[in-house]
């Protein structure tokens, strides 16, 4: 009830759609009258008043980086969505990362790229959710942090003996071209490209 008590609220539905407004304590959200949101409705955004109601908390989302669900499965929420034909790998790279948790915090332990800088966790994540990356990060050293852990992963996966670190291709692509499902996505919409557009090469299958 604790944690439940410490997480915001930022989204419900009113309607059958659904209506967004700043995040917000969810303990707070309950004691207020009314809270200003806004819904989009056929591609329109507007402009709504609501009145909290005890069935919003169906819209609660925790943000642990692992969570069990009701299903009784596990999420990484640490990992963004992929695209359809990448969503393997976000499976596969935590799994390689399962019996390498000595090696992994070897290398946390020694990085200097992102850590030791003075930033705990919860800071360098809303460091790193930006568009430019934080300026006392050196991109080729990330970059090639990254692959550390990547081969570790790989590594992890080829000693279960299952074939699974072919899922890790994508990732690998990435390193390659310094991109990722966010960056590419903005770089579409910064060419005009339409959404729908955009949808439709996340949804692709190869």
């Amino acid at each position: 009830m604790a944690y439940i008590e410490s997480l915001n609220i930022y989204c419900t539905m009113r309607n059958g759609l659904y209506v967004n407004f700043p995040t917000i304590n969810i303990m707070d959200y309950f004691r207020k009258d009314s809270v200003e949101g806004e819904y989009c409705d056929k591609g329109v955004y507007d402009k709504i008043t609501i009145t909290p109601k005890i069935s919003d908390i169906e819209y609660l989302r925790s943000f642990k980086f692992l969570d069990l669900t009701y299903r009784g499965t596990i999420e990484y929420r640490s990992s963004c969505t992929q695209p359809i034909k990448d969503v393997l790998c976000v499976g596969a790279f935590q799994l390689g990362l399962k019996n390498k948790l000595y090696e992994l915090e070897e290398i946390f332990e020694n990085d200097e790229v992102i850590y030791h800088r003075g930033y705990n966790a919860s800071e360098l994540r809303k460091l790193f959710v930006k568009r430019q990356l934080p300026n006392f990060v050196d991109e080729d050293k990330l970059y090639t942090l990254i692959k550390q852990i990547l081969d570790l992963s790989k590594e992890g996966l080829i000693e279960r003996g299952y074939g699974e670190e072919v899922f890790l291709e994508s990732l690998y692509e990435r390193v390659k071209n310094r991109t990722n499902p966010a960056k590419d996505m903005l770089k579409k919409l910064g060419q005009d490209k339409s959404i729908e557009d955009i949808i439709d090469d996340y949804g692709r299958l190869k």
